[in-house]
C-alpha cells in the first residue's frame, strides 16, 4: 500500500532542503564577513602598518569616461579614501604622490597610483606633472574620475572641503 509522507517532521517544523540550508548559511558568513569589515575599516587615527608604507592605487583600465555621474558634493561626501597630494615622481607607469592633507580614509604619507602599460600618468582628460597638486578620490583601490579627482583648482577644493568639512 502506498503511503504519504507528511511535509512536516515530527517537531511540527517544515524540513528544509539541504540547498536552502548552505544558501542561509553562505547568507550568514556573508553578512558576518562584511560587519566585520565594517567594525575593523573605521578611521581611528594611524595605523603604524600604513604610516610608513605607500597606499597603492589603480588608475583603472582607461574607460572610466565611459559613464559619468554628476560631480555632486553629497556624492564625493561618500567616497573614500579623498585626499591632496602633490605630485613628486613619474616613472613609468607610477605616479607617486606626497600627501599634505587627508579628508577622509587613509594616513600614508605617500600614495603611489598605478596605470595600465603605456597609459603614463594620463587619466581621464588630465596629465599628471610633478609638482603640481591633486585631490584624488578613490572607490575600491580605483582612483575616481569624471570630476571626482584632478587637479587641485579653487573650485574642485571648495567642493572637498564642502564635502569633506576642511
Amino acid at each position: 500500500m502506498f503511503t504519504q509522507k507528511s511535509a512536516t517532521p515530527e517537531r511540527g517544523r517544515p524540513e528544509m532542503p539541504v540547498r536552502a540550508t548552505w544558501l542561509v548559511a553562505a547568507t550568514a558568513i556573508t553578512v558576518l564577513a562584511l560587519a566585520a569589515n565594517a567594525l575593523t575599516s573605521g578611521d581611528d587615527g594611524p595605523d603604524p602598518e600604513q604610516a610608513g608604507s605607500p597606499l597603492v592605487l589603480s588608475l583603472g583600465a582607461g574607460e572610466a569616461m565611459a559613464s559619468c555621474l554628476p560631480l555632486e558634493v553629497e556624492i564625493l561626501a561618500d567616497m573614500s579614501p579623498a585626499f591632496a597630494a602633490t605630485a613628486t615622481a613619474i616613472e613609468g607607469d607610477v605616479i607617486t604622490l606626497a600627501v599634505d592633507h587627508w579628508y577622509t580614509g587613509g594616513n600614508a604619507d605617500t600614495v603611489e597610483l598605478r596605470s595600465q602599460p603605456g597609459q603614463g600618468g594620463l587619466i581621464a582628460g588630465f596629465d599628471f606633472q610633478v609638482g603640481q597638486r591633486y585631490l584624488v578620490t578613490a572607490a575600491q583601490g580605483t582612483v575616481n574620475f569624471c570630476g571626482y579627482s584632478g587637479p587641485a583648482t579653487a573650485e574642485l577644493t571648495a567642493l572637498f572641503d564642502q564635502a569633506f568639512g576642511a
